[in-house]
């Protein structure tokens, strides 16, 4: 198992969330304990190929995070809020390092990204300036490199949550397909958001008040704390779609809607979920129907 990619914070998080599914498939099938030896197998290979940066960056990125997951996954039973709430606690934390490493900076984590993301687009922009293109009014870029650096960790993060549990879930598919999934599957419709997790969500708002760099990871750990609550609105989806005759039309139209309309439909999700945290309205709608 090897991955020749070089370890950039912005355009490999998909690729290198995606390189954890041998680790799964390993780790699911065999245990934690294999699934770690494949880890250190991996971080090895890259270690001597590609070098100590890219095994390390792989390493926290797809070695820990499965490992810790599939151990999770072993001592709960595979409950899917224990292994939300790893994955987002590991993605936050993973904010909250990057701001400390880069405090040094004068412009803190915020001032590392926009650096970054300017580099990139003058290599864009003189290729387009080579194909006859026009460049883009410095001020309007200077606009948009800020704006996409405000929340570029929020989103990096929210996709290596959403990759890395799709990564599992499709390595549990799989093992389940030819009978070799030794762990249940873990069921949306169960997952239910504690309610303590509206202290948590609170106090991140609260310090996305304060200034420079802990106002800043804590503003982008807020879309990723959300997930949360947006899995748990599927979670109630999927639970009422059981208790309809009409159940995978409901879950399609959702999905649909969640395709066009992303950031509305998500929206709306979302605050199904906080809503369930208070009513709880898969206990208020019943048991679903025996079959």
């Amino acid at each position: 198992m090897t991955v020749a990619v070089y370890p950039s914070p912005f355009f490999a998080m998909l690729q290198l969330s995606l390189t954890s599914l041998p680790l799964f498939l390993v780790g699911l099938a065999y245990g934690a304990v294999l699934g770690l030896a494949a880890a250190a197998a991996a971080f090895v290979a890259l270690g001597l190929s590609l070098g100590l940066d890219v095994a390390a960056y792989h390493a926290a990125m797809t070695g820990v995070p499965a490992g810790l997951l599939i151990w999770q996954a072993e001592r709960s039973g595979s409950e899917p809020r224990v292994l939300l709430l790893t994955l987002i606690a590991y993605a936050c934390a993973t904010i909250a390092l990057a701001g400390l490493i880069l405090s040094g900076h004068p412009d803190g984590m915020q001032g590392v990204i926009a650096e970054e993301l300017q580099r990139t687009f003058e290599t864009i922009s003189s290729y387009a300036e080579e194909a006859g293109q026009p460049p883009l009014p410095m001020a309007e870029l200077q606009d948009m490199l800020s704006s996409l650096a405000s929340l570029f960790p929020a989103f990096a993060a929210a996709g290596w949550v959403l990759t890395t549990a799709a990564s599992a879930g499709l390595a549990q598919l799989l093992l389940r397909r030819f009978g070799k999934a030794t762990l249940p599957t873990p069921d949306i419709a169960d997952l239910r958001a504690p309610r303590w997790i509206a202290l948590v969500l609170a106090a991140v708002l609260a310090l996305a008040y304060l200034p420079e760099g802990i106002g800043f990871a804590a503003k982008n750990m807020v879309p990723v704390v959300l997930l949360l609550f947006l899995f748990t609105g599927l979670g109630v989806v999927h639970a009422l779609a059981r208790r309809s005759g009409s159940g995978g039309l409901w879950l399609g139209g959702t999905y649909a809607l969640l395709i066009v309309f992303s950031w509305a439909a998500a929206a709306v999700i979302v605050l199904v979920g906080m809503l369930d945290v208070v009513f709880d309205f898969r206990r208020r709608a019943g048991p679903p129907p025996q079959e």
